[in-house]
């Protein structure tokens, strides 16, 4: 089954290539540039380039050849770091003659030429398996949600070459629909009856012994065995296995950013983003917020809080100063006291910049030191985490990264007062989902939203 997929993946990722060298062809000679051996680097670049974005945008997993729309939808990301490499090369080669329409006629050609092959590569598969050509017998062991689920996949993706012939189990469910071939005692039969390729074991739980007379039948027969564990009875949907010393090890939680080069990515996105705006808008707008806070108010123009950053350490956040110098954030009772909504504590100007979220934007003097990123959980006052971490399960999984100045929780709506603790649970659930799904277009697309946010201005806000 895994070799199947391989292949798969190593045919489509071979035409995929093909396109490129044809495509980066063909727009040299209609934009008249001739061909020098120095390109040679530039046609190898462009085709890393396209295995390490295709790689990150994940073209090539199994579910993008499910619907066709799903891989274009990718498609387009890869194609945009095709471009980017070439303009790249032609800038630093100082050719600004052909630069534009190679650059376009690329582009053009390679969105056409790849669109129309994994629109044939697609319809070619499932002419081939549904004709019956090199179809594999499946039989599932099992009949929990993963065998279920397996079951579905290969069901709605006949382009795998995989048919499921049945199921068995020591009971009968209903559900199967006609698909329930028989029990563990009749393994040896079914086998050699449905002419079985491979059998793959979904069992809820793992028993050891009924596990071994499975294997002992199926090497017995010839036949290969999978062995599918059963994790969604933890609740868990992302997972990461890794090899140990030889020893397979299960991460539960899955963190893209454990990986050194998407750190590199994102840490390369924040400091470029930083400085932009550090430099284009900071040199004018910080002088004019400056004087509107001291005309408004008594008091320092920035305001310095001791917040939990990646790992729990204690970090420096920067804000402007949106309340009244002798405001405190501590309640009579000693619990901390959050902003909420008319609060008396908030100067005429405070209000404008919470409203539009430029009391945050020093915060991005803190992206540039390396404590925070751009994007990622809001960090929180120290008092209100180690309150909310006795209140809320998986509260402290928000600290796996570096804090943001904007989150997916807050494009969200899950932003400002949380005193609801079940609004407060939905905030970290949104944060921790952003950690197990990162990649740097949902950074580029929470930022989007978050510049559309502040230009309309936000209800929660304050």
């Amino acid at each position: 089954m895994v070799s199947n997929v391989k292949k798969i993946y190593h045919i489509r990722l071979l035409t995929d290539s093909v396109c490129i060298i044809l495509c980066f062809g063909a727009a040299q000679i209609l934009s008249s540039r001739s061909f020098t051996n120095r390109d040679f680097f530039l046609l190898f670049f462009l085709l890393i380039g396209w295995y390490f974005s295709s790689r990150y945008t994940e073209l090539y997993d199994e579910f993008r050849t499910v619907k066709y729309i799903d891989e274009f939808l990718v498609l387009i990301p890869n194609i945009i770091v095709q471009g980017v490499t070439l303009m790249i090369y032609l800038f630093l080669i100082n050719d600004r003659v052909y630069a534009r329409k190679l650059v376009f006629l690329d582009i053009l050609l390679v969105l056409l030429l790849m669109t129309l092959q994994k629109y044939l590569f697609k319809k070619i598969s499932l002419f081939i398996y549904e004709k019956g050509y090199k179809i594999k017998n499946i039989l599932i062991v099992g009949t929990g949600e993963s065998a279920v689920s397996f079951y579905k996949i290969f069901s709605e993706s006949p382009q795998f070459g995989y048919k499921v012939a049945g199921f068995i189990d020591e009971h009968k469910p209903e559900f199967l629909n006609g698909k329930y071939s028989g029990n563990l005692a009749s393994l040896e039969e079914i086998l050699k009856k449905k002419s079985i390729h491979e059998v793959i074991v979904a069992l809820p739980t793992f028993n050891k012994s009924y596990v071994e007379k499975i294997i002992h039948i199926t090497e017995k027969e010839g036949v290969k065995t999978r062995i599918i564990p059963e994790y969604s009875q933890y609740g868990f949907k992302q997972y990461k296995l890794e090899l140990f010393g030889g020893n397979p090890i299960l991460t539960l939680r899955k963190n893209p950013l454990e990986e050194w080069h998407f750190r590199l990515i994102k840490r390369l996105f924040d400091i470029v983003f930083s400085l932009v705006v550090i430099i284009f808008i900071f040199s004018w707008l910080i002088p004019v917020i400056a004087i509107l806070i001291k005309l408004d108010s008594k008091g320092p123009i920035f305001y310095l809080q001791e917040r939990w950053g990646k790992n729990n350490q204690k970090i420096i956040c920067f804000k402007f100063r949106s309340m009244y110098s002798e405001s405190s954030t501590r309640k009579k009772d000693g619990g901390f006291w959050q902003t909420e909504k008319d609060d008396p504590r908030i100067t005429k100007v405070g209000k404008f910049l919470r409203r539009t979220n430029l009391d945050e934007l020093p915060q991005f003097f803190n992206v540039l030191l390396g404590d925070m990123s751009v994007v990622g959980p809001r960090p929180h006052a120290v008092q209100h985490n180690i309150e909310s971490k006795e209140q809320i399960d998986n509260y402290l999984l928000r600290h796996w990264v570096k804090p943001g100045i904007t989150g997916w929780a807050q494009v969200n709506g899950y932003r400002g007062e949380t005193k609801d603790i079940a609004l407060m649970k939905k905030r970290v659930e949104f944060d921790i989902w952003y950690i197990e799904h990162w990649d740097i277009w949902l950074d580029i697309k929470i930022i989007t939203v978050t510049v559309y946010n502040m230009i309309k201005g936000e209800m929660m806000a304050y």
